[in-house]
């Protein structure tokens, strides 16, 4: 629920932004969230899911394991940001007359 949440804000913050320097703004959305949604689920499936299961098969369970779900949505965000800032923040307003 809050990856999905999380997806939707990026690709509207991506679409105003690429809206305000006259770039496609649909294809900038598509590509937030393709940014924020490839690391997410790579994290998730290669760290954060035997992370969860290496502490919930202890027989003392931690806390801590039920941030490691959240931490593939903040890995998501990250990698959207930084996409963000690298590319579409630098970039000037098209010519499009």
């Amino acid at each position: 629920m809050f990856g999905g949440l999380a997806a939707i804000l990026i690709a509207f913050g991506f679409y105003k932004a690429a809206e305000t320097r006259r770039l496609p703004g649909f294809q900038w959305a598509f590509g937030g969230a393709i940014a924020f949604y490839i690391p997410n689920f790579i994290w998730s499936l290669s760290i954060a899911k035997p992370m969860m299961n290496q502490l919930h098969s202890a027989s003392n369970p931690s806390p801590i394991g039920s941030l490691w779900g959240f931490s593939s949505v903040l890995v998501g965000i990250l990698v959207a940001g930084i996409l963000y800032y690298l590319t579409l923040r630098r970039m000037k307003a098209s010519d499009t007359n």
